[in-house]
């Protein structure tokens, strides 16, 4: 797995999530997802009012305190996290993930193999925020054609 340092780089892409409670949010994912806190940012009466998480590098989540005029998260949002990055099979890796986050009490789906060759792991956070953990699956990996084919079959047993 890539190293998981505390280095401050730029991120060029992270998800930013409103949440009820800033504090019990990152002991959430720092415990059960197994991120860890870069940066927490509070005034000087101790409020935080944003709350860097990493969990691997370029898996940057800022957490932010919902605004007041916001009664309900934004349901059905979803980031995906690519599990590693490289050519590198990471299947073991994400099934041992799912075990270990599941018996730390969250909700999960799968893991489940998409018809685009990847296992994912989907799970919601305390706020409904879906995060998606994904790997490619180097076994499945076909011609872009017969990829292709399967997720268009996959879409037809959908409907």
């Amino acid at each position: 797995m890539e190293p998981t340092e505390h280095e401050i780089y730029p991120m060029m892409l992270f998800s930013t999530f409103e949440v009820r409670d800033i504090e019990a949010s990152v002991e959430w994912y720092t415990r059960i997802l197994e991120f860890f806190l870069v940066y927490r940012m509070q005034d000087p009466g101790g409020r935080t009012h944003l709350a860097h998480l990493r969990r691997l590098k370029h898996q940057d989540i800022l957490l932010v305190p919902r605004r007041n005029d916001r009664t309900e998260p934004c349901p059905g949002a979803t980031t995906t996290l690519a599990f590693s990055a490289g050519a590198v099979d990471r299947i073991s890796e994400l099934n041992a993930f799912a075990a270990r986050i599941r018996e730390a009490g969250a909700v999960i789906e799968g893991p489940v193999d998409r018809p685009w060759n990847t296992r994912d792991v989907v799970v919601r956070d305390p706020d409904g925020y879906r995060l998606v953990f994904t790997t490619p699956d180097f076994a499945r990996m076909r011609d872009f054609e017969a990829t292709m084919r399967g997720v268009r079959e996959d879409l037809d047993t959908r409907e």
